[in-house]
């Protein structure tokens, strides 16, 4: 049998667009292959929540539907595609559905048997879980279906009491396909072709393993589709963060060397297509960043730069009698470097201003504190404005480092409509600019001078992050303990609290305070692009008023 698997970048809700995409690709192989197959609810997107209950949004999926059937009339190849389909029975309305069509009808139908409720998913919301084995004999071949979380089922840690896979075991298979739709953090690619080996030895035959590219509000998914032989050994692996169509023979598997890709490179290329598509699918063409002459803003006017055109990209620098000389010179340095755009706009006299109409209304002045935020305020508000005056989207840079302990001022440098690097500790965002300079632009674009200096907000007279904060690398390796415990290896466990055990217990007491108070700000912060394994947002779901507090780690959260 010869198989295309095509993992393309689809618009939820744009139908027509998503239909066009598979049929161009039906157009290219449906006379050069047995069967192509799809990823998850390609034709709606994934995952549409609640559009799903809008008027005519099932009828318009119907309609790609029935002219993907129309395409295969006169075709070699069949099609596996992921559907909606309305559930006739009891329980939830819908159905997460895949369909095989052939010649013109479909002649197959499966239906999630699995459906995640943790994390970043939510599909229990609409979909009633399906209860039949994907098997299916077509022209010949036996073939088992699954659909995305039904091939995540593990024997040692089950979630469900169900196991999709123990329904596919000696069943005598030619091959198992599995469509998906599955978002990207660090480990999913290691933690993907584990699947598919663990798949394949226990089905003991080939697996087609589909899933999407492309950004999905906070979510990014990298594609890395997969086809392993029945020894579990990945013999084709499409590009990551690319759209493609590839085709194999399932006569003729045989292992492949696989490109060794580093995190940071991941991370870049995740970011990048993160940050693209968020601006296409939401209509924006141009982007706009306060740009401090810190770590944080310039790696994101770095990620900007890439994935919007340096053209496209316009920085804003606002001094205050805070700023050092030496941080505006570095933000010109850095956008000279990338082409980009730099405005210079001080806030000096609108903050002194500010300050002066405070204590005439209210007879005194602003506490330190609110000083600092202040000037934070001043710059969002300058920056929304020329949002609002330009249609470009102001990009937020806060790391997730400051995110997790409220280092960043609400309606100030929070404001935005995406984070960027907001689910990269402050240590991950050094090491990222550090792998631009070497390996993405072959220069130091983002300045050693920025690299190097003590980090700063530079609100208040020889103000460092050392004076609230303990060092970052600690900081960073506690915090991630806090937020990532049960998900961590024990390899990991061990590794992190060795990092963070100079930390004293008051200052893990002070971070946990600081951890918990601040959700309400991350509650109204801009939504961020996911890197982790539990980022801020859905990932992450903590009520906004509680008194449990905890200090020592179990080792779970």
């Amino acid at each position: 049998m010869d198989i295309v698997f095509s993992q393309l970048n689809y618009t939820i809700g744009d139908i027509d667009g998503n239909t066009k995409k598979i049929l161009a690709v039906i157009e290219s192989f449906g006379d050069k292959a047995d069967l192509i197959v799809l990823s998850e609810l390609c034709i709606t997107g994934y995952y549409p929540k609640d559009l799903i209950d809008r008027d005519g949004f099932i009828a318009a999926q119907d309609e790609g539907l029935n002219a993907v059937r129309k395409a295969t009339i006169g075709k070699r190849a069949g099609v596996v595609v992921g559907t909606l389909q309305r559930n006739p029975f009891s329980g939830k309305p819908f159905l997460n559905a895949l369909e095989l069509v052939d010649r013109g009808q479909t002649v197959y139908q499966y239906h999630k048997q699995l459906l995640p409720t943790y994390g970043v998913f939510d599909e229990a919301r609409h979909f009633e879980a399906g209860n039949q084995p994907g098997l299916f004999e077509w022209r010949g071949s036996r073939l088992g279906f699954l659909i995305c979380e039904d091939a995540w089922q593990t024997e040692e840690s089950p979630l469900y009491m169900r196991d999709p896979i123990s329904q596919l075991e000696n069943q005598a298979l030619d091959a198992v396909i599995s469509i998906n739709a599955s978002p990207y953090n660090i480990h999913k690619r290691a933690a993907r072709h584990d699947v598919v080996s663990s798949l394949a030895k226990r089905c003991e035959c080939p697996v087609i393993y589909v899933n999407q590219i492309g950004g999905i509000d906070e979510l990014v998914f990298d594609g890395g589709s997969l086809v392993s032989n029945s020894a579990g050994e990945v013999c084709l692996e499409a590009p990551l963060f690319e759209e493609a169509s590839l085709q194999i023979s399932l006569s003729s598997l045989s292992r492949a060397e696989l490109t060794a890709l580093s995190d940071l490179e991941l991370i870049t290329k995740q970011l990048v297509l993160g940050l693209k598509d968020y601006c296409r699918k939401t209509g924006f063409t141009k982007v706009i960043l306060g740009c401090s002459g810190g770590i944080d803003s310039a790696v994101c006017t770095a990620i900007a730069a890439l994935a919007m055109g340096r053209e496209n990209v316009t920085a804003v620098t606002m001094p205050s009698q805070f700023s050092s000389s030496g941080s505006v010179y570095d933000s010109q340095t850095l956008c000279d470097a990338l082409g980009v755009t730099l405005i210079r706009a001080p806030i000096k006299d609108t903050f002194t201003t500010e300050l002066n109409a405070y204590a005439s209304a209210f007879g005194t002045p602003p506490s330190p504190l609110a000083q600092e935020n202040l000037q934070a305020r001043i710059r969002g508000q300058r920056l929304m404005t020329l949002s609002n005056s330009t249609g470009a989207m102001l990009l937020s840079c806060g790391n997730r480092t400051e995110t997790a302990v409220g280092y960043f001022t609400l309606y100030g440098d929070s404001a935005g409509g995406l984070s960027v690097i907001g689910d990269l500790f402050k240590t991950q965002v050094y090491a990222l600019a550090r792998h631009l300079n070497e390996n993405v632009f072959g220069s130091e674009t983002v300045p050693l001078s920025i690299i190097d200096k003590e980090p700063s907000a530079e609100l208040a007279p020889d103000q460092r992050d050392s004076d609230a904060l303990p060092p970052y690398d600690q900081l960073d390796a506690y915090l991630q303990l806090l937020l990532e415990g049960n998900l961590l290896d024990e390899k990991e466990m061990s590794s992190l609290q060795e990092q963070a055990s100079p930390l004293s217990s008051a200052d893990r007491r002070k971070v946990l305070s600081l951890l918990d108070k601040t959700e309400y700000k991350r509650r109204q912060s801009a939504p961020i692009i996911r890197v982790s394994r539990r980022a801020f947002g859905a990932d992450r779901r903590i009520p906004l008023s509680f008194a449990f507090r905890r200090f020592e780690l179990s080792g779970t959260n």
